[in-house]
């Protein structure tokens, strides 16, 4: 502006300099004067510098809750968890798996090096407990999952049984007021697989195995097998729909496959409330095996090997990372599936259609072969998903724009990823470095790093006064 405080510049020209710096540069030049502050709040400009910098195709449209194009740059540049504020290396081996509390007060991990830790959750991370399963003969552990009260933690292993064969087993820890505790050896076997992927071609899991450190008096069998059938079900399902004739029902989903060992099918079967039990038949007990099992609801095909799945916060999207087959290859020998790709698709599936929704997300990557993969898990938050990934990252993509916000280094494969159900700002990633790391969005920082004001003293004459009385 000149000294009259005309403008020296007309707006459009001001507007169509803009255009062509970057957001850093368009919000310096925005404090040289009023004029240039206010087009540098221009809906239309950060409309372009939104498209241009996130690389969003422009048939997207803004997310609906967002009141403006700045506010929502200035969101996903600022509310990801990705700067990387603390890195735990209290395990020894591979870090398979990582699992949240409802409250987000703690999460559990499991490893190669066969333990269960327990982390209290805090602005600094620290360890709880560490239960060590290699005394009930277990080679690791591998996935776990809290009630939905945060009183248990499920957890599931491979057990070394004699002539080097294996098995799974669940544990059950008791989360009390005295402290986590684990109780005796267990009993009986279980698939080693995630609760999320129970496969229907094996027997119901015998639930005998479980170990409860409950305080006396001690809850019967029974009680443990029912407690324990309702948390294989109670993490990964899916609310009922308003009218349903089958109220209180849930979903549950699992991993399967018809045509070759490996799984590349989603089996969804309707638990109805009188089924949430383990009483009943059991197979072998008179009943053949086409008896014991019931039919499938809905069963969804990926053509791809299937490596991990994970609901979103609603309960209505459900994402699975998949590793596809080439286009048309047909499985002639089931123990002899077709190669699968080296890109990992992120596929979302709405289950109130059961159909698949969305264009796959791709950006990471896996490198086993079909007899080496596994699994590489997944998370949903209400804004963000997060994978692992076999090429040393751990990746974030915007839910509604389908764009990759973030990779999250690491020095060897990521396994597993879990944001904090309370604060999405937070986010865990587990790695085959045998590390733990935590990410935080930019904003958390720069909170939890501001200096905090020292409190004023008190005025002298309060103080005189209080002394008097």
């Amino acid at each position: 502006m000149d000294e009259g405080g005309t403008p020296l510049l007309p707006d459009s020209l001001v507007y169509q300099i803009f255009l062509n710096l970057g957001p850093a540069d368009v919000l310096a030049a925005g404090l040289v004067c009023h004029q240039w502050q206010a087009v540098s709040r221009d809906e239309f400009l950060w409309r372009e510098q939104f498209y241009r910098y996130y690389q969003v195709a422009r048939s997207v449209p803004r997310h609906p809750a967002a009141t403006s194009w700045y506010e929502e740059f200035r969101r996903l540049y600022d509310t990801v968890p990705c700067v990387e504020v603390q890195t735990l290396k209290e395990h020894t081996d591979q870090v398979l798996h990582l699992s949240f509390s409802h409250s987000g007060y703690q999460f559990a991990s499991c490893s190669k090096d066969c333990t269960v830790k327990i982390w209290n959750n805090d602005l600094t991370i620290s360890l709880l407990h560490s239960a060590d399963m290699r005394p009930y003969n277990w080679s690791y552990t591998q996935f776990s999952q809290f009630n939905q009260d945060d009183s248990l933690l499920l957890a599931s292993g491979v057990f070394l049984g004699p002539h080097n064969s294996s098995s799974g087993e669940i544990a059950v820890i008791s989360l009390g007021e005295t402290g986590p505790r684990l109780g005796g050896p267990p009993t009986g076997a279980v698939p080693p697989r995630p609760l999320l992927h129970l496969c229907p071609d094996n027997p119901a899991p015998n639930l005998r195995r479980l170990l409860e450190g409950r305080a006396q008096p001690q809850p019967s069998e029974c009680a443990l097998e029912t407690k324990a059938a309702e948390l294989l079900a109670q993490g990964h399902t899916k609310p009922p729909e308003h009218g349903s004739a089958a109220a209180g029902s849930k979903l549950l989903i699992f991993t399967t496959g018809c045509f070759t060992y490996s799984p590349h099918q989603i089996g969804i079967k309707q638990i109805l409330p009188h089924q949430m039990t383990t009483a009943g038949p059991v197979l072998g007990e008179g009943r053949g095996s086409d008896a014991f099992f019931d039919a499938l609801d809905h069963v969804i095909d990926v053509h791809g090997h299937i490596i991990g799945m994970g609901l979103s916060p609603d309960n209505r999207y459900l994402y699975v990372n998949s590793r596809a087959w080439p286009s048309g290859s047909v499985v002639a020998d089931p123990m002899q599936p077709p190669p699968i790709a080296e890109e990992i698709d992120l596929l979302v599936f709405d289950l109130k259609t059961m159909r698949e929704v969305k264009r796959a997300l791709r950006a990471h990557r896996a490198y086993t072969p079909n007899d080496e993969c596994f699994f590489i898990f997944l998370d949903v938050s209400r804004d963000f998903v997060a994978s692992g990934a076999e090429d040393r990252h751990g990746y974030i993509w915007g839910r509604h724009y389908n764009i990759c916000l973030a990779k999250l280094r690491h020095q060897d494969v990521v396994n597993s990823v879990v944001f904090s159900p309370q604060e999405q700002e937070l986010l865990l990633t587990a790695s085959d470095d045998a590390t733990i790391k935590a990410w935080r969005s930019p904003r958390t920082v720069r909170v939890c790093q501001a200096p905090r004001p020292r409190p004023r003293p008190r005025p002298f004459f309060s103080w005189f006064a209080s002394q008097r009385r």
